[in-house]
């Protein structure tokens, strides 16, 4: 019997590849965001701006899992009454909108967790901003850094809050291995 040449095996493999992308989006059982493809839950606001309103649209085109039409819309509010949005993960109350100071007085991601008792409640937080941004519909992501304790926010990270910011802040993971290999890097 003879074996099959290279072009043929490439042939047969490019065969099954098709069949298989082919089902995938026949049965639409696809966790691809492909541009172009309508994604569940996303929708238009009346001024023609696109979002996402769960989870099915993470991280396409600036969404993420944490934006919902709840949020956006409380984004908006934000961003017109000089307000940010502070959303905590597993709050039963899915964002708050709180106001900036009217006489101009700079407000920083650490007065702002200091201030609303998030890390006192929740204890170590991973803090995210999202900056209010025409070009990108769930905002820039900026990360903020914690101390290894997730309970102080480092300096080089400590943003002040512009209106229509939103603050996501969630639970820090407890990930034994972060302080063993910080302790036996003297870091």
């Amino acid at each position: 019997m003879q074996r099959p040449t290279n072009l043929e095996r490439l042939s047969g493999l490019t065969t099954v590849m098709s069949m298989a992308i082919l089902t995938i989006f026949a049965t639409g059982c696809t966790s691809f965001n492909l541009p172009g493809i309508h994604l569940p839950g996303a929708g238009t606001s009346p001024d023609g701006t696109k979002y996402v309103s769960n989870s099915t649209g993470a991280d396409y085109k600036g969404f993420d899992e944490t934006m919902t039409e709840t949020v956006y819309q409380r984004v908006r509010e934000a961003a017109a009454n000089n307000a940010i949005v502070l959303q905590v993960d597993g709050n039963r109350e899915e964002s708050r909108v709180l106001p900036l100071p009217a006489d101009g007085r700079s407000v920083f991601v650490s007065s702002l967790l200091t201030q609303s008792g998030v890390v006192e409640e929740i204890g170590g937080v991973k803090v995210v901003l999202y900056r209010s941004s025409p070009q990108t519909i769930g905002g820039v992501k900026l990360d903020v850094k914690m101390s290894e304790g997730g309970k102080t926010v480092l300096p080089e990270s400590d943003y002040a809050l512009h209106p229509g910011d939103r603050i996501f802040v969630a639970k820090k993971p407890i990930v034994l291995m972060d302080g063993l290999l910080t302790s036996a890097l003297g870091l």
